[in-house]
């Protein structure tokens, strides 16, 4: 959570009653080296009607304005406005972004484009013994979905919400609530697939609400990965970009499970133990419901 100080307070008088224009500065040190947040409120009867908020990371390199200066501004003529058209402050304005979809104890991300590969099917292994626990449980198949990708524009540290308009908010919700998240996914090009990667740097916005408004996510993590080259070489980005990914947050990565040489074994199904040994990585982390 942020530190924050009312920097400039200015009180207006209108026919739609008393407003109070407030100047907040937010350090946000915490979550990143020497963020800062500016957030201007209008306030009606003790309610917050308006919020304009601006971030020092959001403000390009050598702009014209720093990030105080735009915020001083959007306070000057936010005052001006209430002043001369109070009756548009009269109800609250938010723009926001609501989180459909449901919740689930066992959020399972497929990331292969391939609806029936490998990965795929080692999902629906993770979904089968959830249901097993007596634990609901998702598999987002991401090919499937429009995920476009993050644009760095910092919107969710100002707001806790993201503005691409896309499937994005139904894995977050489901991401938030979740007990367990499971990855499942080949190596592309030494990483992860761009889609899997796509949804990766959009739960920057996962971040910034567990940051700034405190939706702590209690999860632990499991990666499935399959490889078509034999050894551990080709998981050491994978394990790192998927690591990295769930300590972003908060999430507690298990050991994963890595199945290699499929360039010559082909199908998973083939592979003696595989399935029960992905069942029991899993089943560690689970806890029934009788039991949580």
């Amino acid at each position: 959570m942020s530190e924050s100080a009312a920097e400039k307070i200015r009180s207006i008088e209108t026919p739609e009653g008393a407003f109070t224009v407030r100047l907040i500065l937010h350090d946000l040190s915490r979550v990143y080296p020497g963020m800062v947040r500016y957030t201007v409120e209008v306030v009606r009867d003790a309610e917050t009607v308006y919020t304009y908020a601006i971030n020092s990371y959001e403000v390009p390199p050598g702009s014209l304005f720093d990030t105080r200066a735009v915020a001083e501004i959007v306070f000057s003529r936010l005052a001006h406005d209430v002043a001369s058209r109070p009756e548009t402050y009269a109800r609250p304005r938010f723009f926001t972004r609501p989180l459909p979809g449901g919740t689930y104890d066992v959020v399972i991300l497929q990331g292969s484009p391939r609806r029936f590969g490998n990965s795929a099917r080692i999902a629906s292994w993770c979904d089968d013994e959830a249901a097993r626990a007596g634990l609901s449980s998702r598999v987002f198949f991401l090919q499937e979905m429009e995920i476009r990708p993050c644009i760095g524009c910092y919107t969710c540290y100002n707001y806790g919400y993201c503005p691409i308009d896309d499937d994005m908010p139904w894995i977050i919700r489901a991401l938030e609530s979740a007990s367990v998240v499971v990855v499942c996914t080949p190596v592309y090009t030494s990483t992860v697939p761009a889609g899997l990667k796509a949804v990766m740097d959009r739960c920057q916005w996962l971040h910034a609400r567990e940051k700034i408004l405190g939706r702590e996510v209690r999860a632990g993590g499991l990666l499935v990965a399959v490889a078509g080259r034999r050894g551990t070489e080709p998981f050491v980005c994978v394990t790192r970009v998927v690591n990295a990914f769930m300590e972003n947050l908060g999430i507690r990565p298990a050991e994963p499970v890595l199945v290699g040489d499929l360039d010559r074994i082909r199908d998973v199904g083939k592979i003696e133990g595989l399935r029960g040994d992905v069942e029991s990585a899993l089943r560690g982390l689970l806890v029934p419901r009788d039991e949580g």
